[in-house]
């Protein structure tokens, strides 16, 4: 922006400073303002005389400009006296706005630098048009066009009508498709127009204008005079009725009428375009919060069914695993029990007494010739203490039933072996005493 402020601002001349009113400017260049000519910025533009308006020199200038979406073509153009005043400033270009949104930025954007609320008109909807909006701020205003300048701008002439404006950036498209084209009259003031939404292309165009001391061309105002004064000649003849200038005024009268109804028509146009946008904007919600939802809805489901079956194989686990160790427990009670009683019994068994039966006295063969006595003394074998232990209790339960246990007597033994590994061979007498000791009576 600084830079494309620099074209203008070095054409402007350093004297200028009080030009009038400063705030109506494109890129620095104020209407009212007085040019330097002679300046190297001002040798860019292509000038000649205007052909609508008398004295005047129209200048024009094309270049490729950098925006944040790219390069794009603009389109400056300036009308201004023989002394440099301005009167008319211009710039076209491309523009990236795909919403309106973007353009109402735009718009607070000019309303800030200029100070003001613009007048702001909208294109009513239609398919396959971009959106498009027209605001004005100041003392200009926008009169309609008629339809036969429409025909001759549709057929790629000029009318010569003076400046016009249109939504979409180009009257003869315009003019083909039957939209609005408006004069710019009175001044001074700002016009913004811009188009946008369709593959994320628009055009933008700002104007700053004093048309008000206008004069248009002789030939141009010939042609209109001579017309209203046909007009007028056909419309009343012999100088009854209305004059020319009475149905001129009515005929003015009726088309800004006609302008009003046609602004009004594409407000409430546009307002029926913004609800039916508000309302797929809504469809379009519902439908998202409705699948958001039923998303929602099924992972909790989902989630569930899987908590389910979790639970479901839980219970089978315990429900096989139970009876298993119930029989376990069971099992290890029954042996416990029956290892408790077998313990018990022995416990009862070893505590009753025993009865040894009597020691009879053993006759020995002799072995020696003096007779003399040994004390051998008795002592369990290992195999008897085992076979007490494991019948112990039977000589118990015979005592204890009163049973008489008589001893047998056994026959005598060939040899005996003493404590002191001491064979004693032959006859002899062996008896124990009251000690336990065994004493052995060899014969003489």
């Amino acid at each position: 922006m600084r830079a494309r402020v620099a074209i203008f601002a070095s054409v402007v001349l350093c004297g200028s400073a009080a030009a009038e009113p400063a705030q109506y400017a494109v890129e620095g260049l104020p209407v009212g303002a007085k040019l330097n000519v002679d300046s190297a910025s001002y040798r860019e533009f292509k000038c000649s005389p205007s052909e609508q308006f008398d004295a005047l020199t129209w200048c024009q200038k094309t270049r490729t400009d950098a925006g944040r979406r790219g390069s794009y073509t603009a389109g400056y153009s300036i009308l201004h006296s023989a002394d440099g005043t301005v009167f008319y400033v211009n710039r076209s270009q491309e523009a990236p706005f795909s919403n309106p949104a973007e353009v109402q930025a735009d718009i607070n954007r000019y309303s800030r630098s200029i100070g003001a609320s613009p007048r702001i008109m909208k294109l009513p909807y239609r398919i396959g048009l971009p959106g498009a909006m027209i605001a004005t701020w100041g003392g200009i205003t926008l009169t309609p066009l008629d339809p036969q300048s429409t025909r001759i701008l549709a057929e790629g002439k000029s009318p010569k009508k003076g400046l016009l404006i249109d939504f979409l950036g180009d009257l003869a498209r315009s003019a083909k498709e039957g939209l609005p084209i408006y004069r710019i009259d009175g001044g001074p003031g700002f016009v913004w127009a811009a188009s946008f939404g369709l593959r994320g292309r628009g055009t933008l165009r700002v104007v700053a204008a004093d048309t008000s001391g206008l004069i248009p061309a002789p030939e141009q105002q010939a042609t209109a005079q001579s017309t209203a004064v046909r007009t007028g000649a056909e419309a009343n003849p012999a100088g009854s009725g209305p004059t020319a200038e009475q149905l001129q005024t009515e005929i003015t009268t009726a088309l800004t009428r006609i302008a009003e109804l046609e602004q009004a028509a594409a407000a409430a146009e546009a307002a029926r375009g913004e609800a039916a946008q508000a309302r797929a904007d809504a469809e379009r919600a519902i439908e998202q919060t409705a699948a958001t939802e039923k998303a929602q809805l099924e992972a909790t489901i989902a989630r569930l069914q899987a908590d389910r079956a979790a639970a479901d194989a839980k219970a089978r686990w315990w429900q096989s695993a139970v009876p298993g160790a119930i029989g376990g427990l069971l099992g290890v009670l029954t042996t416990a029990a029956v290892g408790f009683f077998v313990s018990r019994r022995k416990t009862s068994a070893s505590k009753q007494p025993l009865v040894q039966p009597a020691a009879e006295p053993i006759e020995l063969p002799a072995q020696s010739q003096n007779g003399a006595q040994e004390a051998v003394p008795h002592v369990a074998s290992p195999e008897i203490a085992a076979a007490e232990e494991i019948v112990g209790a039977e000589p118990a339960v015979g005592v204890a039933l009163g049973e008489q246990v008589e001893p047998t007597q056994p026959s005598p033994p060939s040899t005996v072996c003493t404590p002191g590994d001491e064979r004693i061979d032959g006859g002899g007498e062996v008896s124990a005493d009251a000690g336990g000791e065994v004493l052995v009576q060899r014969p003489s």
